[in-house]
């Protein structure tokens, strides 16, 4: 397991793994996110008891009887919560790429190559990890760091030694005999296990025939991991334009030293560090017979377009965590060889909204002092958590409104500098007046003209400026400033620069009547919403609004073969009474054209949905602009609405089912934080327990809501559904 923070995570083997594949050229000036494509894997349409009920079956010696609901209980419910997660995705051109990589290491190993599936992880964490059923994850973020493909597959050799070794099984039955073993003791263990695996992937990926060079710097990508992809500097011009400059003086004076150690402290860690890594790997090579090979044995074309892909990736990936300052970095490393992508301008368009949002917003997290503080990205991190409000909000709408003045047909553009002008106005410091008629050079020179000209004043006619002792605190401002309002050369502080960049934008008159439309409705917001108890979903205005009903996700957790036939029944039911309730009262809802989990496209579309839930509790107390909006706008075309409905009805028996056993497989697809909360709580354990939730996603403006978790005693019969489904509905009147 390669990951730079060396955390355990429960009954998963982590480690680096990576991958990528593009078949045909990737149009990186108009990229979109990667989707899954092919026929939907068994791991992603079968549930989570179904899993567990299918395998406990299968007889292995190494497992006990007695123990195999838990080990398969905790760990399909681990695997499922990342499979059925926004970041999974199949079929993909980086999981291709992965399992072409494996074809090559496994090569004299038909029967291990077919018990392996590959997927990937739309996640910035440089990582990969494998599981006991023979699941392997690989990260964008992995693949986007690694410098060849023989990186790549020295980290899947790693991974596939794992698996063959049953390195997780093992860990679970040590876990289960160690039961008063401290983690030192345990942490030991999985050492030698990370060394085992590192030894048997040396000869793998020396039957690949990649290079023998290639091994030890596979590691730099771990102990550099935390960094971005690229180390490039920022030039002092970064933040100008024709009508802007930033200062120097801005720009931080120290360099950022990278202080990553390969022998750190491993005591606490369930990882060998670096070092000893290294030396383990060294010793058994020098031990062998030496070898040459190549970097890239699917070629290096087909190598870069993945590993491209996956860069390109970090910007969306960036935004859904908060990580904006990353976001602009790559951006920008990216730009160089793509000057001409209109996915870059869009996603540069987004991250200066995101930032000014945020900063105006009071959200913390993008400008964090604990992150980004090595590297060049640093500086950039340095300057932007020093700004204040207006000055951030200033510079984003500079550089919004010259985008858009570039890309004047583009709609989304257009969106997201309608929505920067809506900030702006929401940004108390923000006045019109506060800015120059003057850019920050303009304002220079008259300041010089002005100091020029005072010097040939004679002394006698300044010495007149005795007799205005007594002039008001006000009179002095007014003096200030100029006749039409703006900042005056004489006073020209270039701590104040972002105001001398603003000439053009505060002509413009139709953004001067935008902002003060804006600002006039900040001013006087809208009535809260009318669902005040969160009975459903607080979309602004739902009734208006046409609804696309999709299929609820139904949990049903107790030991029964009926299990499968109840989960039907209670999908079929609760569709028919939501769908007539409220139609009853007053709400536009139908299930024709919602997307389904049972195709591709519904499964793609759903991706979409999850991170718009995902982006609406990280940017939670900002209006925020999706960063899938592009794809919202076409699903409410496709799917003719305005909004997606997801219920999701929990069945727990508790004489049924171990407390344990209830906990661990609710993580299937949509349970919420609301729904999570009461589980881990256990504020519910007393007999049989339904729970009904409703989440709903507004396509066009990408903002998720979810409705408070009502808990009812009793089986999800027709009658105890339509019951509580009727009473929530009569309730929003």
């Amino acid at each position: 397991m390669l990951k730079q923070t060396f955390i355990l995570t429960c009954l998963v083997s982590i480690l680096f793994s990576s991958g990528l594949f593009a078949q045909g050229k990737t149009d990186f000036n108009h990229y979109r996110t990667l989707l899954s494509t092919g026929s939907i894997p068994e791991d992603f349409s079968l549930s989570t008891s179904e899993k567990v009920a299918r395998d406990i079956k299968v007889d292995r010696p190494d497992l006990a009887v007695s123990a195999r609901k838990k080990f398969y209980t905790a760990i399909h419910s681990s695997i499922d919560d990342i499979l059925h997660s926004e970041v999974c995705v199949f079929g993909d051109p980086i999981s291709v790429y992965v399992k072409d990589i494996a074809k090559n290491l496994l090569k004299n190993d038909q029967t291990t190559l077919n018990e392996l599936r590959f997927y990937t992880l739309k996640s910035n964490e440089t990582n990969a990890f494998s599981t006991d059923q023979g699941i392997i994850f690989v990260t964008t973020g992995l693949i986007s760091q690694v410098s060849s493909e023989a990186q790549i597959a020295y980290v899947l050799a790693h991974e596939i030694a794992h698996y063959k070794r049953k390195h997780v099984l093992e860990r679970f039955k040590q876990k289960t005999v160690l039961k008063n073993a401290n983690y030192y003791e345990l942490s030991t263990y999985s050492k030698d296990r990370e060394l085992e695996a590192d030894a048997d992937a040396i000869e793998l990926y020396k039957n690949a025939g990649y290079d023998e060079a290639l091994i030890e710097p596979t590691f730099d990508v771990l102990m550099y991991s935390y960094l971005p992809f690229d180390e490039v500097k920022i030039p002092e011009t970064f933040f100008n334009s024709n009508e802007f400059y930033l200062p120097a003086f801005k720009f931080p004076k120290e360099a950022f030293a990278i202080t990553a150690e390969e022998n750190y402290n491993d005591s606490k860690s369930s990882h060998p560090n670096i070092s000893k890594r290294k030396k383990q790997v060294l010793e058994v090579l020098e031990k062998g017979t030496g070898w040459t090979g190549g970097p890239n044995a699917l070629g290096a074309d087909r190598f870069n377009e993945i590993r491209t892909i996956a860069r390109f990736e970090s910007i969306r990936n960036s935004i859904l965590a908060l990580d904006l300052t990353n976001a602009l970095y790559s951006i920008f490393v990216l730009e160089k060889e793509f000057p001409n992508s209109q996915y870059l301008t869009t996603m540069k368009a987004k991250t200066w909204l995101a930032l000014a949002q945020t900063k105006s917003g009071g959200v913390s997290k993008p400008f964090e002092s604990k992150i980004h503080k090595e590297g060049e990205i640093a500086t950039l991190h340095a300057i932007l958590k020093k700004m204040d409000k207006l000055e951030i909000s200033s510079i984003a709408l500079r550089h919004i409104y010259d985008l858009r003045a570039s890309n004047a047909t583009d709609p989304e553009i257009q969106a997201i500098y309608e929505r920067m002008v809506e900030t702006a106005a929401n940004t108390k410091q923000f006045s019109l007046e506060s800015f120059s008629k003057y850019n920050y050079q303009q304002a220079i020179q008259r300041n010089k003209s002005y100091n020029d000209s005072i010097a040939k004043i004679p002394v006698d006619s300044l010495t007149k400026a005795e007799n205005l002792k007594n002039e008001s605190k006000y009179d002095k401002i007014k003096k200030k400033r100029s006749a039409d309002g703006n900042i005056d050369a004489q006073v020209f502080d270039s701590t104040s620069y972002y105001l001398y960049g603003m000439k053009d934008i505060m002509a413009d008159s139709s953004f001067v009547t935008a902002f003060k439309a804006a600002q006039a409705k900040s001013t006087n917001p809208p009535s809260s919403s009318d669902n005040k108890n969160k009975l459903i979903p607080a979309i602004p205005d739902l009734k208006t609004k046409s609804i696309a009903l999709v299929d609820p996700d139904v949990e049903i957790l107790e030991s029964s073969p009926k299990t499968i036939k109840i989960s039907e029944s209670v999908k079929t039911n609760s569709t028919e009474l939501i769908v007539d309730e409220a139609t009853d009262n007053g709400y536009k809802i139908s299930t024709d054209n919602a997307p389904s989990e049972l195709t591709i496209e519904g499964l793609n579309a759903f991706m979409y949905l999850k991170s718009a839930l995902r982006q609406t509790e990280g940017y939670s107390k900002v209006n925020f602009f999706p960063v899938d909006y592009a794809e919202l706008q076409n699903m409410s075309k496709k799917y003719n609405s305005d909004v997606i409905m997801i219920p999701t009805i929990l069945y727990i028996d508790n004489k049924k089912s171990a407390p344990m056993e209830i906990a661990k497989p609710v993580i299937a697809t949509w349970y919420v934080p609301p729904m999570a909360m009461i589980l881990l709580t256990g504020k519910l354990l007393d007999s049989q327990k339904t729970f009904i939730n409703f989440i709903g996603v507004d396509l066009k403006n990408g903002h998720a809501d979810y409705s408070n978790v009502f808990m009812v005693s009793g089986r999800p019969s027709r009658v105890l559904l339509g019951s509580k489904i009727y009473e929530i509905f009569k309730s929003t009147n």
